[in-house]
């Protein structure tokens, strides 16, 4: 997959699980695609038809443990395939959390923390990052623990970015960022970072082409949201300081976006719609819009 469009890569990947059904790879891309797309009963499907093809496989498991996710304790019945730590161990854990088992019941998230604490080499790291997500805003001693473990992982840094955004850390997460940047990778999660840092910085044209490179990378209805909503409410902005000509085109690319039932593309609408009421044809920016 090159453009990005992952609507166009489940229709493509499915068409080949559907052509090679002992292919574990395409039905393992399926399910990817169809968990990225929040279809989690799509990807369910896929995702075990490739663990049945390919017993064993973690990232296989992972696929199949996210599409049921809203279903923890269908999460905790595949508990005995993993050994380990990475995606498997954390939605296990996750699982244990959201049915709010007894402490001494969370076997997965005492191995993350036993880890975390008795390894100092990538297993540590691995463990840190899984238990920074799990305890959110209180969760940067973990990811930091993991970038001096790990420091060229660079999901891990853009981790620490996040975290250090949230404490309101604004210099040490534009440190982090400028070791990112010198990596130069470019993924679609370097710059979901670089959005968050230049919407921290106050920089919304910033954090709009950040979000706009990071959604060419990865069109999802996530990653809509994020570029749909930065939009409307720059769009809303320059109308509110009287920059109605300028506001138009941010306007008309939120509405554009994954689909008009989106909220954000509704409420861009709403705007464009008010523009063509209250403004004038002789001003140059009437109707049409």
């Amino acid at each position: 997959m090159q453009s990005g469009n992952i609507l166009e890569a489940v229709g493509s990947y499915r068409l080949l699980a559907e052509a090679q059904p002992s292919n574990w790879w395409a039905a393992y891309r399926t399910a990817w695609c169809y968990n990225l797309l929040d279809r989690n009963d799509s990807a369910e499907v896929y995702a075990q038809a490739a663990l049945l093809l390919q017993p064993g496989s973690e990232r296989c498991l992972s696929e199949l443990l996210k599409a049921l996710s809203d279903d923890p304790a269908s999460v905790l019945d595949y508990s005995y395939l993993v050994s380990g730590g990475g995606s498997c161990r954390y939605r296990l854990a996750r699982a244990e959390i959201d049915l709010d088992l007894e402490l001494n019941e969370r076997t997965s998230l005492d191995w993350l923390e036993t880890s975390f604490l008795n390894q100092t080499d990538s297993v540590a790291a691995d463990a840190g990052c899984w238990l920074s997500i799990i305890h959110g805003s209180s969760g940067l001693q973990y990811i930091e623990r993991s970038v001096v473990l790990m420091p060229h992982m660079e999901f891990y840094r853009s981790l620490l970015i996040d975290k250090l955004i949230q404490a309101d850390n604004l210099e040490d997460a534009v440190f982090q960022f400028e070791i990112l940047k010198e990596a130069g990778s470019g993924d679609f999660y370097f710059w979901q970072t670089a959005s968050s840092i230049y919407e921290a910085l106050d920089d919304p044209d910033g954090s709009i082409e950040a979000s706009r490179r990071s959604w060419e990378l990865r069109q999802t209805p996530s990653s809509s949201a994020d570029l749909g909503w930065k939009l409307y409410f720059y769009g809303r902005e320059l109308m509110r300081s009287g920059q109605m000509m300028n506001a138009v085109p941010y306007l008309r690319e939120s509405s554009s976006l994954w689909s008009g039932d989106s909220l954000w593309a509704v409420k861009s609408d709403s705007l464009l719609d008010l523009l063509n009421e209250f403004t004038s044809t002789s001003a140059g920016y009437g109707e049409p819009i």
